[in-house]
């Protein structure tokens, strides 16, 4: 719904809402996701995972450190970067007068993989083009649905108290969704394996807190007496110096005398250890699966060659980063450019320096790309960061026996 239905009264901030149950993330996430599904809420599985905090800074900052190009698209489908166009200023210099566009992008991108969404609004000049962007944390954010279909954003605001805003003024980031409306925490669409994860996590630190001691039996043959009032005191003093040396084990280091010929057995089944560690290990593996961080990046699986490193890293791009970054760009294309200035610009991620290897291979890349007429010297100039070089540098060198009849090669002089 445009600018002037909305003047018209035909979609007003006020108007009563379809639906709102489901529209709150954390109401959401209390009645579907709680503690009885096997989690919480996704901070609580960040806090005790270290493969989920990490892969979560690792996309989100890495997304947040790529160029956020606007180009403009030509009528013969080719298409230059828009430098002029505010956009590319607001996406990768500064989102507004506090915040620069590398902390606005992460946190935006932090939230949606923390708890499926993340919302900005969008501020636009006179002219209707989108002047900066403030993040909105997810937290504080609430969605319903209007009658007509389209959706509304309540903000509450530290200082500026609750801000209704139409669904045009928000660019509302989101990861796979039930409804179309919300978006679900990828931690949520696997909360079996993260809640099994969390649970030996939980495990885990039980042991720290007891100082790794194992669960153990005391034996004896020797009868303590006939007296049984005197067989129990003797039977109650013996377990709780035990007791007591079994904790004080924890700081002091002091050997453990037993008496009256007690022997100590251990409760534990042969291999527990090893097989909970397996088991760990397991469950961090899926916890990275589910984000599709290559295990080696995030410092699981065997140790890996150079070779497997380097291929491993194109996998983080092509399978991780890149769904990733086309699911923001669509957004943005949507939220922050009008349908008419969808016709004419595009805004994309430029992954091109998550891929780039070494120098030797780049230069016989670019070698083969100038010779072959696919770049000119200018561009591959550019790519590799240098300054423009002396006039025929945009030129395209056509090798002398592929001139096309009419339109003969360019020959550019070679430097002696």
């Amino acid at each position: 719904m445009g600018f002037l239905s909305r003047i018209l009264g035909r979609e007003r901030r006020d108007a009563p809402p379809q639906a709102v149950g489901a529209s709150d993330p954390f109401l959401t996430q209390f009645l579907g996701f709680g503690r009885a599904s096997g989690w919480g809420a996704p901070e609580q599985a960040l806090s005790q995972l270290g493969v989920a905090a990490r892969c979560t800074s690792l996309i989100a900052e890495s997304l947040a450190a790529l160029p956020l190009t606007v180009f403009e698209l030509h009528e013969d489908g080719g298409r230059e970067e828009a430098r002029s166009h505010p956009l590319t200023a607001v996406l990768n210099d500064a989102a507004n007068d506090r915040m620069p566009a590398f902390h606005l992008r992460e946190a935006l991108a932090r939230d949606v993989l923390m708890g499926g969404n993340g919302y900005a609004h969008a501020i636009r000049d006179g002219r209707g083009r989108v002047a900066a962007l403030d993040f909105m944390p997810a937290r504080m954010v609430s969605v319903e649905q209007l009658s007509s279909g389209r959706l509304r954003y309540r903000w509450t605001h530290p200082t500026r108290g609750t801000l209704v805003l139409l669904e045009e003024e928000v660019a509302h980031l989101r990861y796979a969704s039930r409804d179309g409306m919300l978006g679900v925490s990828p931690l949520a669409w696997a909360h079996g394996a993260v809640g099994l994860a969390m649970a030996q996590s939980e495990l885990a630190q039980s042991q720290v807190d007891r100082g790794f001691v194992p669960d153990i039996s005391f034996e004896t043959d020797t009868d303590f007496g006939v007296d049984e009032a005197r067989s129990n005191a003797a039977f109650n003093r013996l377990k709780r110096q035990i007791t007591e040396r079994i904790q004080r084990s924890r700081t002091e280091i002091a050997p453990l005398l037993l008496e009256a010929g007690i022997k100590a057995k251990s409760l534990a089944t042969s291999g527990r250890e090893a097989q909970f560690h397996e088991s760990r290990i397991a469950g961090l593996e899926d916890v990275a699966r589910i984000y599709g961080v290559p295990l080696s990046v995030v410092g699981l699986g065997n140790p890996s060659s150079y070779g497997s490193l380097k291929e491993e890293g194109a996998a983080l791009v092509r399978n991780c980063l890149a769904p990733w970054a086309a699911r923001i760009e669509g957004t943005l294309n949507l939220a922050l450019l009008s349908a008419e200035g969808r016709r004419r610009y595009r805004i994309e991620h430029d992954l091109s320096g998550l891929l780039r290897g070494s120098l030797q291979e780049r230069m016989t890349a670019w070698k083969d790309g100038v010779g072959n007429s696919i770049f000119s010297v200018e561009e591959c100039r550019r790519w590799e960061g240098l300054s423009s070089r002396p006039p025929n540098g945009e030129v395209l060198i056509r090798p002398l026996n592929m001139g096309e009849s009419g339109n003969p090669a360019q020959e550019v002089p070679t430097p002696s």
